[in-house]
């Protein structure tokens, strides 16, 4: 644990969390494995469906205890990134898993899951997500399929997944993209719109054309736009940091002049000088309250009559 100050933070080793959505057969998986150095957990069984030269380490396993086994292994342990395909399978998974763990609870007699079963579904997909992301500190690449509903005269697209989990999947992700193909082009979404969600951040925002993976293209799409994440929050806090630092030379100026009032006309002359400083940030509304303050403290007001600050 530690408490830092902006200018000591370091987000060179930034890890993300992403969704990719979109139809069946238009390259989610190819897309995720753009992403450094990932493993595959394959829940969807659809790995021999990625061309050979795109396909990565990959997990396959029958239970979902067998994937958190595989989740134990160097390589895992070495990889950047865990690829989930898809998330709707994923959750399949663990409703099976659910009802063998605590049957009682959590399956029904017709053997169905039951609601205490989908709120172990729930619990143990953000765990799972938590870990992943907190404790191995990976960056994490959801895959969904999504499916058409109508709402009104707008067909939205939305995630295929059972439960709350096509929900909850949103909150903790950084970045969220919708997959189309348009004319011959790929492109993914990362700003929500009346027809899909999607979810843009750190400059990263807009419909984006995926290049075309032909012989020798290398496929490392996820991995480039991670480096921009990472170049733009870094580039930010550059930025920011100048700020500060004017903000606080600002500021500095700004209680030495107040602190020199003694009288009404000393009063007058600081607050035209307080509107000469170069201001940043909020340093101008800050430098205000302080003023106001110490005219009160002062037993001094602004007489507009007379265009002065006055002695009560």
């Amino acid at each position: 644990m530690a408490i830092l100050q902006p200018a000591e933070m370091d987000f060179s080793n930034q890890k993300f969390s992403m969704i990719i959505s979109g139809s069946p057969g238009i390259g989610k998986t190819t897309l995720a494995l753009s992403a450094p150095d990932p493993v595959l957990i394959d829940f969807d069984k659809g790995v021999a469906r990625v061309r050979a030269a795109h396909r990565k380490t990959t997990i396959e396993a029958d239970t979902y205890e067998e994937v958190l086994k595989d989740l134990e292994s160097p390589q895992v342990k070495a990889c950047q990134t865990i690829v989930i395909d898809t998330g709707g399978s994923f959750v399949t998974y663990l409703q099976d898993w659910a009802m063998r763990d605590n049957p009682s609870l959590n399956r029904q007699k017709n053997g169905a899951i039951s609601l205490k079963g989908f709120g172990a579904v729930k619990a143990e997909f953000v765990r799972f997500t938590n870990w992943l992301k907190y404790t191995l500190n990976k960056n994490i690449i959801y895959v969904f399929h999504t499916v058409e509903q109508r709402d009104g005269d707008v067909t939205r697209q939305r995630l295929l997944c059972e439960g709350a989990a096509r929900d909850i999947v949103w909150q903790p992700c950084d970045l969220g993209c919708f997959m189309q193909m348009v004319g011959e082009d790929r492109l993914v979404g990362f700003t929500p719109t009346e027809q899909y969600f999607a979810k843009g951040c750190y400059g990263v925002q807009g419909l984006l054309k995926l290049p075309r993976l032909d012989d020798g293209v290398p496929n490392d799409f996820l991995s480039r736009l991670f480096e921009r994440a990472r170049e733009n929050i870094r580039q930010e806090a550059e930025a920011h940091r100048g700020e500060q630092e004017a903000y606080e030379a600002a500021m500095e100026q700004a209680r030495d002049l107040i602190e020199g009032i003694r009288d009404p006309a000393t009063a007058l002359e600081t607050a035209h000088q307080l509107k000469k400083l170069s201001h940043h940030l909020t340093s101008e509304r800050e430098a205000k309250a302080l003023l106001a303050a110490k005219i009160k403290a002062l037993g001094m007001h602004w007489d507009r009559e007379a265009g002065a600050y006055v002695k009560e």
